[in-house]
């Protein structure tokens, strides 16, 4: 009997990277699992991959109308809701300050900040109706410490990582626990773009850029998605009952705080 028999985790950004792998634990974990994705297509084939129960729903979480959706079939399908995992996320376009068009930075808060408000919020009212609930954020290391050419990143994950604090504070009363997760380099489409991206900003090959990535790690390797869906199975089990408002490295040690 898995830590998570008997529980419903919602996963935003479900059907690939880390958001699968945090699907994948949690249902190898014994959680019926909703896996939420932009693209439909994908969460089904992601939702059929997992061992347990599992339903794939297309959610946008910028518009709060797919919020409110999301919550309503997941409690037509499950009956309840217990584990909300926002990690639907998009990466940068790593550019000087100076360039930084506002149309890039829009894009990026548009999703990584304001669709963890729109979601969380449309599901808060269950969690509280029935006194018990877990939310986990994923942030990144960038969410602790800033790095240059991605502003509109940095300042996305701050506010993850603002915003689990002060909902820690908010729904505490009502035995709802809220914490973030902050990946660090992961071999992932997303991250593989952002080194991309890099590497032709700075004009130097790309297997250049991940060797500098990997010597700023002390476990010299990088994380995997299932690395995350560990931590994020952890947080959403009675073990974590007493951890709130806390910021969990998943990062080979490149923050030590």
């Amino acid at each position: 009997m898995g830590d998570l028999e008997g529980r419903v985790a919602v996963v935003t950004g479900g059907a690939r990277g880390i958001g699968l792998g945090c699907c994948e634990c949690l249902s190898a974990a014994g959680a019926s699992v909703v896996v939420a994705d932009i693209d439909g297509a994908e969460a089904e084939k992601g939702a059929g991959r997992l061992p347990g129960p599992a339903l794939a729903v297309e959610h946008d979480v910028r518009r709060a109308e797919s919020s409110e959706a999301l919550v309503r079939a997941t409690q037509e399908k499950f009956g309840r809701v217990d584990v909300l995992v926002n990690n639907a996320g998009v990466g940068p376009k790593p550019t000087p300050v100076q360039d930084l068009t506002e149309e890039e930075w829009d894009r990026v808060m548009d999703v990584n900040a304001r669709g963890v408000f729109l979601t969380t919020r449309a599901f808060v009212p269950p969690l509280i109706a029935q006194k018990s609930g877990r939310i986990i954020n994923i942030s990144s290391i960038v969410g602790q410490s800033g790095f240059g050419m991605v502003i509109q990143y940095v300042a996305s994950k701050f506010a993850v990582t603002g915003m689990t604090q002060s909902l820690a504070h908010e729904l505490a009363p009502h035995n709802i626990t809220v914490n973030s997760i902050h990946p660090g380099i992961l071999v992932t489409d997303l991250h593989s773009a952002v080194v991309t991206a890099f590497s032709s900003l700075m004009g130097q090959e790309e297997q250049a850029t991940w060797d500098w990535f990997m010597s700023r790690i002390p476990l010299q390797r990088f994380q995997t998605p299932k690395d995350i869906g560990e931590m994020a199975a952890f947080l959403a089990s009675d073990r974590a009952q007493n951890i709130t408002g806390a910021s969990f490295n998943v990062d080979g040690g490149w923050e030590m705080h």
